[in-house]
């Protein structure tokens, strides 16, 4: 396995897009949670009474949620990162080319698999390095109470960035899988999730949408029991959560199995 994605290293290296949305993603990650904390901090100083509505947010132990929370509106680039690397592997037929040279067709689709999950841990390790920063530069002491949710962040990204592979996979177009997780992702299953709690009175129901399920997780850090005020317990969610991932690698490992090269 290592000599295989040695070999996915050697594609990605010089791939120029690969590297702006992976600085990109770096970057705001960092810019977005700096511009809630500085939000926060000036509105605690000039607004009285502020802290009582929006508490501590950036200081531990509510910081691992709340970076957790920010940074998942990002998902979305590594997302396309993703989705580009697999489709350049149909638009320029290197998987073709792999296999021809000995790769068996689930070698290819497991490494893919596995590169998904490392940059689900790296995510998850960023967000620790970024939770810990501001953590330790706000109010309060360093506390491990709601490390928790580094473990959401994790299984959130895993089911982000397989349903990302999925559609590539299905596709085989860079821009219309792109378009079809951008738009799910951002607009239609909000669209699904409002009908179904406000004219459908079916909210319990909405917290198992395929990307819902992981957003409940990690809820936003003030104001969660508005927005998710009857919300399945945690372990319920991951399992919801657990059951996307696997039909995402069913989907996507089948389709490449038995699809033409």
């Amino acid at each position: 396995m290592l000599h295989l994605l040695r070999i996915e290293w050697l594609k990605v290296k010089n791939y120029r897009a690969f590297w702006v949305f992976s600085i990109l993603y770096l970057a705001s990650i960092f810019l977005v949670n700096y511009i809630a904390w500085t939000i926060v901090e000036r509105t605690q100083t000039e607004v009285p009474g502020s802290s009582m509505v929006l508490g501590s947010p950036f200081a531990f132990p509510k910081v691992w949620q709340t970076v957790g929370w920010f940074s998942s509106w990002l998902l979305y680039f590594p997302g396309m990162i993703i989705i580009m690397l697999m489709v350049n592997e149909f638009n320029f037929k290197t998987h073709r080319q792999n296999i021809i040279d000995g790769w068996s067709r689930k070698q290819f689709i497991t490494v893919k698999i596995t590169m998904v999950i490392l940059f689900s841990v790296l995510i998850t390790v960023l967000n620790a390095v970024t939770s810990l920063f501001f953590g330790l530069i706000s109010r309060g002491s360093f506390s491990f109470e709601g490390m928790e949710y580094l473990i959401y962040v994790f299984f959130q990204a895993l089911a982000y960035l397989f349903l990302a592979l999925m559609l590539a996979v299905l596709f085989r177009r860079s821009g219309l899988a792109i378009i079809i997780f951008f738009l799910y992702g951002l607009i239609f299953e909000w669209l699904i999730c409002g009908l179904m709690t406000f004219q459908f009175k079916l909210a319990p129901i909405s917290y198992f949408l395929p990307l819902q399920t992981s957003d409940v997780l990690i809820p936003i850090p003030f104001g969660a029991k508005v927005m998710y005020p009857d919300a399945p317990a945690a372990i319920v969610l991951m399992i919801g959560v657990l059951a996307y991932i696997t039909l995402y690698i069913f989907f996507a490992r089948k389709k490449f199995l038995v699809d033409d090269l």
